[in-house]
This record gives structure tokens, sequence and C-alpha cells, in this order.
């Protein structure tokens, strides 16, 4: 397959690349012959981010393409999607963030690179100070959420959870920065997603996406696959609370509280060795209920013990692997296929193909069809070892 196949043409093949730009999401179709590579990452920790290279050529009028077009200068709205045969499925939206022209001394090595990222870029662009809430109207986080997504023309995935309520809330920073900070103090996520946000817990329940098969024969979709269990992530977090009477701090220990991607908790496989808990160190001037909130999210991030990492053949897989949403893993035995949180995808669009390179996560083992439970339920019965 020629690098005009898999970037876009009349006749596009069941993985091709679509780029549209501006305000009316105009595609890009006459620049994709010019693509060298197209990379975009996307990441729960992180801002979705990509670069596109283009071969700089000067057109017979003297222009230089894509340079002197206009269409990807900086702040200009993009899109990236994958398309499947008749179906399309969107990777990213966002805007450019930076256009580099590289001209070394053989022009035939001229380059145009852009980079963008998601529509949280455009949260970043000034620094305010409010106050949110009062005493007589408080606000959740997830409010203020939805007020700030309003302000930018997004909406708030209607998966997103309240949070933390308070009657004043400061804010004294960019709207992203301040957008992390509460997805923090909660123990959420903040991922942007096709014009939305969502602010909430890891989503470790509902209708996982198509399978990433390993050693399927015909039916393989899936490189590379490789899984590490790791032992040294704690079972519990531990922080200190202001006493009710007394000198001494009191504490909290908390379990993680998840479903279970699996038939046991990977907590288990320490059940009979001595506590294994971290302890939270105070930020600033948080409350306890903001301490508990964030060593519930840590105590579920550490639950997931098992990383796994591969690369997925776009084409055969014939979906985009979507970051913060359920995978099913299958053919890599009963102990460690089954379902899977996805962590973080790179794809990439080369004369190779469509690569996905992804990273799974997950906190038991075991092959289900559908989360068992609270994973502070499923431990509960080693409650008395801890």
């Amino acid at each position: 397959m020629g690098l005009l196949d898999i970037l876009g043409s009349a006749r596009r093949e069941p993985a091709s690349c679509v780029v549209e730009v501006g305000a009316g999401r105009a595609e890009i179709a006459d620049f994709y012959p010019l693509i060298a590579a197209l990379d975009v990452r996307t990441s729960r920790a992180d801002a979705g981010s990509g670069k596109i290279v283009f071969v700089a050529r000067r057109d017979e009028g003297g222009e230089l393409v894509p340079a002197d077009s206009g269409l990807l200068a900086p702040w200009s709205p993009i899109r990236v999607s994958a398309e499947f045969g008749h179906e399309r499925e969107e990777i990213l939206r966002g805007y450019v963030k930076q256009a580099t022209l590289r001209a070394p001394q053989n022009a035939g090595e001229a380059v145009y690179e852009v980079e963008f990222q998601d529509e949280s870029l455009v949260l970043d662009r000034g620094h305010v100070r409010d106050v949110w809430g009062t005493d007589d109207a408080p606000l959740s986080d997830k409010d203020i959420a939805r007020a700030i997504a309003a302000d930018y023309g997004l909406k708030l995935s209607p998966d997103s959870h309240e949070g933390q309520a308070s009657r004043t809330r400061n804010q004294d920073d960019t709207p992203i920065k301040f957008l992390r900070e509460r997805a923090k103090a909660n123990g959420f996520e903040l991922l942007f997603q096709e014009g939305e946000i969502y602010f909430g817990p890891m989503r470790l329940s509902g209708e996982p996406q198509d399978a990433i098969k390993v050693y399927a024969g015909r039916d393989t979709n899936c490189l590379s696959f490789d899984v590490v269990e790791d032992a040294m992530k704690p079972d519990k977090v531990r922080f200190d609370v202001a006493p009710k009477a007394g000198t001494q701090p009191e504490t909290e220990t908390i379990a993680p509280s998840s479903p279970v991607l699996g038939k046991a908790p990977a907590a288990a496989d320490g059940a009979d060795l001595p506590e294994f808990a971290w302890r939270l160190s105070r930020e600033g001037d948080e409350t306890p209920d903001e301490a508990r909130a964030r060593a519930q999210g840590l105590a579920d991030q550490n639950a997931m013990k098992i990383t796994a990492t591969g690369e997925l053949d776009g084409a055969l897989y014939g979906h985009v692997l979507k970051v913060g949403h359920l995978v099913a893993v299958d053919g890599v035995g009963e102990r460690l296929g089954g379902l899977y949180y996805v962590d973080q995808v790179e794809h990439a669009f080369n004369p190779d193909g469509y690569r996905q390179r992804f990273t799974l996560i997950r906190n038991a083992t075991g092959e289900t069809d559908a989360p068992s439970g609270p994973l502070g339920a499923a431990t509960s019965a080693l409650a008395g070892l801890f």
C-alpha cells in the first residue's frame, strides 16, 4: 500500500487518514501527496497532540506549499480521523499549536511541520482570577467544569461526575490548569474527546471496544503484545486528618473501590504478606474531603498493577482505539486475557500503513465478559490481613 492510499485520495483504502482544517472543516485533500508522516498521541495523563510532516514544495506560481496556503496557520481548527471503507472515526480535534518550516541547503529535504493539540489548548490562553460559588449558592466541581466548557463552546460529557461541592472556590490560573487541579483533587480524569470534556473517575463499566486479538489466526489484528505485572504498586493509601479530640492526628486508610476487570484482584497476590500502603502527604490547605478523594483516586490507580503495551494494525482492527474506555484482549491466555482500560494510544500513518501503539492497564487477572463489581468489595475478604 502506498502513502497516497493511506493518507487519502479519490480512492481510499480501508484504513485512510482524513485531515480537516478551518472553521468549515475543509479536507486538505490537495496536500495529501505532500504528507511524509502523521502521528497523533492520545493519553489519559496529558493533552492529546499530534504532528504532520509535509514535504515543502514550490508550485508553478512560486508559492511554497502548504505553508503559503494559510490553512494550517497557528490556531486553525483541525480534526484528524481514520476512515475504514465508508466508516469514519475521529482520532483528535483541536487547534494548530505550532508551524515550522525547515529549509536546509538541499531544497529536496525541506519540510513543513504542523503540530497540534486537542481542544484543551484554547483553555490555556489567559490567566483568570475568579471566585466560583457563594455561601448561598455553592457549586460542585461538575457545575464549574460545565460553565468553563460552555465558555469555550464545549460540552460536558453526560458521564461526568459531581466531584466536591464548595461554597466558594478560588481560581487563580488558566482554565485548563484550574480544571486539572480540580480533577486531581477528586481523583478524576479530564479528557477532551469529540467536542466534549469528561470530568470523572475511570470508566470501568459499559460495553468494551472491539477486541484486540493476539494469536487468533486469520482474525489476528495485534502485531505485538507485552504484559508486565508490577508488584510494587501499593494496595492501599493512607492519609492523616485533624483529630476530633486530643493532639494526635487520625489516620484513614483507603482501599480501591473500582470495578474489578477480571476474576481476581491483583492485590490478592500479596494477601498473606504485611500491609502494603503508601502515605499521602497533604497538599496546601486541602480539606479532609479533598484529601480523601485524592487518596481514593490514587488507590484506584495503584490497583492497576498490570500494564500491557503493543501495536495494532489499524486496517485489520478497523477502528480507532479510544483512550479512557474498556477494551477486550483475546489470545493471551486465561490469566492475562480479558478486559483492560485504555491508558494511551499513539496513532501513526506512514508508508507502512496505519499503526496504533497502545498502553493498557488492568486491576485484576482472569477473563470475564464484564467487570465483576467494586474492587473494595472483591478484597473485603482480605480486610483482616491489612
